[in-house]
């Protein structure tokens, strides 16, 4: 997806094959009560047309995280319970995030072979065919991150967005990108307990009632494999990258995590 700015708006050009439809619907949610109130909603709920023949939508400019700023991880949990929370409308459809691990699956693939991140593409492909039914339904961000924060300009609260991967799902799945970044050592204890006590004290319940990572276990390790090839998408000479610290961490972790515990 391409995004620019323009004034006090994010114009956002999504990828060819979007469903209209969908995006329609998930826009349409993020523009009503109650799951606006997480959301900073969308200028419209009618995604247009480009001249290319890809659809476009307008978000209100936000503010992202200062960087002198510590990142809110207490606030993002209570934003994602409130977000669970919310009744599940009949026609939304499954969250985005299936269908970007799927792509980053395909992206795996397609790495040289013979290297270190031959256990991405092993990992990848046990993680999609051993997808688990959700066992908890909810309304899903979907692509949740701290990147998917921000303020509306005046304000102080945070909320999400991105609302183009709003849909249906397990709760677990939101919860994932933290615990996998927790899991693999690059996340502190003490941020990722402030992120799960904001969802607990707002309502959140944890997968598995008392032991939260059971539930995670699955989504965790999804969120591992897109977070190890975002990090080697930055690394000199991709695709055949020289590994920065931070992605020799990772695929460490991918390692452990294409085994039976990690």
């Amino acid at each position: 997806m391409r995004q620019q700015v323009v004034d006090d708006v994010i114009v956002s050009k999504h990828p060819a094959g979007t469903m209209e439809d969908d995006l329609a619907v998930r826009l349409a949610v993020a523009s009503t009560d109650p799951v606006r109130r997480s959301f900073a909603p969308p200028l419209s709920a009618i995604p247009v047309a480009a001249p290319d023949g890809r659809l476009v939508t307008l978000a209100p400019r936000t503010h992202p995280i200062p960087d002198d700023e510590p990142p809110p991880w207490h606030e993002a949990g209570a934003l994602l319970a409130r977000l669970h929370s919310c009744p599940v409308p009949d026609d939304l459809p499954e969250h985005g995030g299936r269908q970007q691990f799927a792509a980053a699956v395909a992206e795996a693939d397609a790495l040289h072979p013979g290297g270190s991140t031959d256990v991405l593409r092993e990992l990848g492909l046990h993680l999609l065919q051993s997808w688990p039914v959700p066992t908890r339904v909810a309304v899903v961000h979907g692509t949740f991150d701290l990147g998917r924060l921000g303020r509306l300009p005046g304000t102080d609260a945070w909320l999400l967005t991105g609302p183009h991967t709003l849909g249906v799902g397990d709760a677990a799945w939101d919860l994932a990108g933290p615990a996998a970044l927790w899991g693999a050592g690059l996340l502190d204890d003490a941020s990722w307990f402030a992120f799960m006590g904001g969802y607990a004290a707002a309502g959140g319940r944890t997968p598995t009632e008392g032991q939260p990572w059971p539930g995670l276990d699955h989504p965790a390790r999804c969120a591992l494999l897109m977070a190890t090839l975002a990090e080697l998408r930055r690394c000199p000479a991709y695709p055949l990258p020289k590994l920065t610290p931070t992605a020799e961490v990772l695929l460490a972790a991918c390692v452990k995590a294409n085994g039976r515990r990690w």
